[in-house]
This record gives structure tokens, sequence and C-alpha cells, in this order.
């Protein structure tokens, strides 16, 4: 994956987009509930991406807004729920763990 890839806060918190020589190639659609959850609900990418840690690098960008925000995330998206489950290192922010 180029190393110059671009990861942006999509407008009123709605997810982030990554972008490559300025085309967009992968977003990640997020939806607050209150004030302590965010729901992953979808995550999109080129074709061309699809095998590489693009979907990681927007899940962990999510990750990362929780955190700086005190919340909690609950993955709708199966891809982003791959990621959690092989990630520990999210788990500070998962809501939910589900059993191998």
């Amino acid at each position: 994956m180029p190393s110059n890839i671009i990861f942006q806060e999509l407008q009123n918190n709605g997810g982030f987009c990554a972008k490559y020589n300025g085309r967009q190639i992968g977003e990640i659609n997020i939806i607050t509930v209150g004030i302590d959850r965010l729901i992953i609900e979808t995550t999109r990418m080129d074709d061309d991406y699809r095998d590489t840690d693009l979907c990681y690098n927007l899940v962990k960008c999510v990750v990362e807004f929780a955190r700086n925000t005190g919340r909690k995330i609950l993955c709708r998206c199966p891809r982003a729920q791959s990621v959690f489950n092989r990630c520990p290192e999210f788990d500070d922010v998962r809501m939910i763990r589900i059993a191998a």
C-alpha cells in the first residue's frame, strides 16, 4: 500500500476517508449515538485496495477518534468487525467483545 495515503475526517463526524493522489480510495462511515457511543455502519474501498491494510487504517482512525472523545465502538460492518476481531489493541474502545 502506498505510504502517501491521506486520511481525513468526513464532515459532521460522519467517518473518515482515504485519498491517494487526490482520489478517494476508501471510506468508513460512523453514526454517533448519545454522548458515549459510535457505530461503524459501513466501509467502502476501491477494488485495488481490498487486500491491503486500508480497512485496518480506516478502523484505526475511528478508534483514535473514540479514544480522544471517550467513546465506545459497536460494529455493524462485517469488514470492520473482522478488523476488531484480529486486533486486541482496540479492545479498550470496543463495546462488545465477541468470543472467537
